[in-house]
């Protein structure tokens, strides 16, 4: 269940959202293995960045099982790029930060989510 935080200073345009929410997804999955069901983003608009930043990006994504450090960054840097490319800003205007945390911390649906591996079987358990 990554929930990523988008803060601009201004707001996104609904299909600027959109785009910016599908890429998310799509560089989230494709680099995890996360199901597209456990992806949230949520945008805010009207808040004072700093560093001179337009747009930032902040994702609380599950640690352990494949989620080393350079996948960590990996996603980061990908979750930058896309999100600038989608959102139509330039990519020094926006920061992305990753913070990993342990599955057993958060619950989605009621449920304790799942170490990373783990969501076919847990989705399987959940929906049946």
């Amino acid at each position: 269940m990554p929930v990523y935080n988008i803060a601009s200073r201004q707001p996104l345009s609904y299909d600027a959202r959109r785009r910016t929410a599908d890429a998310i997804a799509d560089i989230h999955c494709g680099l995890t293995g996360a199901p597209p069901e456990f992806v949230n983003v949520i945008f805010m608009h009207g808040h004072p960045l700093k560093g001179g930043h337009d747009l930032n990006v902040i994702c609380n994504v599950r640690s352990g099982g494949n989620r080393n450090a350079e996948l960590t960054e990996t996603l980061r840097q990908k979750i930058r790029e896309g999100v600038a490319v989608s959102a139509g800003i330039a990519l020094d205007k926006v920061e992305a930060t990753l913070v990993g945390f342990p599955a057993s911390w958060a619950m989605e649906g009621g449920e304790i989510l799942p170490e990373p591996g783990e969501e076919d079987s847990w989705l399987a358990r959940s929906q049946g």
